[in-house]
């Protein structure tokens, strides 16, 4: 009897692009380049490194690194050796990071040999135990965590581990299978038509979605995988002359950076003529940016992309070069082999305004909490027989049978590509001593121009103390705007905290607030 095909595999892309393409540049960063043929090398030394180390089959293993060759080395081993990678923001506080590592049943870190100490503080912050990590090779060292997590036997084609801001304070982890990944990047590189002959310019960090196509979308294609500094990202004019410079012909970012390039960085076509596929997603992009952008790279292909971590990229639109903003920008329609339905709140799939609700094969397996896995069990009727994500983004069809936004059921938002619970923000911010109570609001004061907004009552703080203890306890994407520190919060008739009077209040000051009574 024949054996049934090999489950498709992330890690199977680079060694498929190692066979057809050794000697082609797989990745560039700093100044380093590896081939496909040394990249393959490499992460099958470090694998091998891996399960000698002691990392079974179905273990979550967190990737504690900056963004760099080695963090592309160590995802690739860990998916090697069988177990499951779960990129870590080496900037977020080592208690979040910690809470991230427990929730998930993380049981080893990946990091530095050189440098470990901020691994060293997340282990101790997880466990309370210290130790120095042991050597993997490619200046790569891994510490274990004694977490209570056992393999992942029950959860078919377990892969890959993101996280998405969580109501408790805790994020959960988004468990994502091979194929749910597979699934989005064969899509990607065929709909964008990746060759061997592109250059992939890499912005987002390791932990958002948005870098799943960049890693291996460059490995289905055999193109080149070239990492942005991180050093660059606040300075729009050097991310342009960096994308110059690099040859950049495929860039899939958020629209806030693509803002900031247009404005501050003098980004056109002339500047950037190797520049043909300009992807977009996490957030709305604001209709006159766009529209100057399809007018100064007429020779470029524009791409809406739509979809929550929970589903990578489920929708898009190519927006056409006359395309016209009084008309609106919707999310389009489903990609190929995804259905994306507008339901009720029966869960019924209805032609009315509804919440967009996804099933197929890019939806997640279920969330990582307290190491177990919770799986999907929601269906939409009439059912296809998988089950569905519903995402808490409303819609609408448009005349054209496209669907548009109409905002969220729910506290969470988009901001600069991340997806924020307003909740969590307001659980770490409540742990901190002197604060007694806060709240976190959203402001559109106009169109793509949301700000979040903390208000909080708090005992022997000043405005400026506030702020850094907020931002020391929260990761930087997730630092509210506005801080203010008020003499009370305002509450409903019910005695609730109302936070339509605080999204709405425009003060113009930041003593005004802190005299509030």
């Amino acid at each position: 009897m024949s054996r049934p095909p090999a489950a498709p595999r992330l890690d199977r892309l680079l060694a498929d692009a190692a066979r057809d393409h050794p000697d082609r540049p797989a990745v560039e960063a700093d100044g380093r380049t590896l081939t496909y043929a040394e990249l393959e090398r490499t992460v099958g030394e470090l694998a091998g490194a891996l399960t000698a180390a002691g990392v079974r089959p179905g273990d979550r293993v967190g990737i504690h690194l900056p963004k760099s060759i080695e963090a592309v080395l160590g995802i690739y081993a860990v998916l090697r050796s069988g177990a499951v990678a779960a990129p870590l923001d080496m900037a977020a506080p080592p208690e979040r990071t910690a809470r991230m590592v427990k929730n998930a049943g993380i049981v080893h870190l990946i990091t530095s040999a050189a440098d470990p100490a901020a691994t060293r503080a997340v282990k101790e912050c997880a466990d309370g135990g210290t130790a120095d990590p042991r050597p993997l090779g490619s200046h790569l060292g891994i510490l274990p965590v004694d977490c209570p997590a056992a393999p992942l036997a029950n959860a078919a084609g377990a892969g890959y581990v993101l996280f998405t801001s969580g109501s408790t304070g805790w994020p959960k982890g988004v468990l994502l299978s091979h194929e749910n990944v597979l699934h989005f990047v064969r899509w990607t590189v065929e709909r964008f038509g990746v060759t061997p002959a592109d250059r992939i310019g890499s912005q987002s960090a390791l932990t958002f979605d948005l870098s799943t196509f960049d890693l291996f979308g460059s490995a289905l294609s055999g193109a080149c995988l070239v990492l942005l500094p991180d050093l660059l990202k606040g300075f729009p004019r050097d991310v342009v002359e960096w994308l110059r410079t690099e040859r950049i012909s495929v860039f899939y970012a958020v629209p806030t950076l693509y803002q900031s390039m247009l404005h501050k960085g003098g980004a056109t076509g002339a500047e950037l003529p190797g520049l043909r596929i300009i992807a977009f997603a996490g957030e709305p992009f604001p209709s006159a940016e766009l529209q100057r952008y399809t007018e100064l790279f007429g020779n470029a292909e524009f791409y809406n992309l739509y979809g929550p971590t929970e589903t990578n990229v489920c929708t898009f639109e190519r927006v056409d070069h006359r395309w016209d903003p009084r008309d609106g920008l919707s999310i389009g329609r489903a990609i190929d082999g995804v259905r994306v339905e507008l339901v009720d709140e029966a869960h019924r799939a209805t032609r009315d305004e509804g919440e967009i609700a996804v099933s197929g094969p890019t939806v997640f397996l279920g969330y990582l909490t307290g190491g177990e896995l919770r799986p999907l069990t929601t269906r939409i009727s009439p059912d296809d027989g998988s089950p569905a994500y519903l995402t808490g983004d409303l819609g609408h069809y448009g005349a054209d049978g496209k669907i548009y936004l109409r905002g969220r059921r729910d506290h969470q938002v988009k901001r600069r590509g991340y997806r924020i619970d307003l909740f969590d923000i307001e659980s770490v911010v409540q742990e901190l001593p002197a604060v007694r109570t806060c709240a976190a609001v959203w402001t559109e004061p106009a169109p793509g121009e949301g700000r979040i907004v903390l208000y909080a009552v708090a005992d022997g703080m000043t405005q400026t103390l506030l702020r850094r203890a907020v931002s020391a306890a929260l990761p930087r994407h997730m630092v509210p705007d506005d801080i203010h520190l008020v003499g009370r919060l305002a509450l409903t008739g019910r005695g609730k905290i109302d936070r339509e009077a605080l999204a709405s209040a425009a003060p113009t000051q930041e003593r005004d607030h802190g005299r509030r009574q």
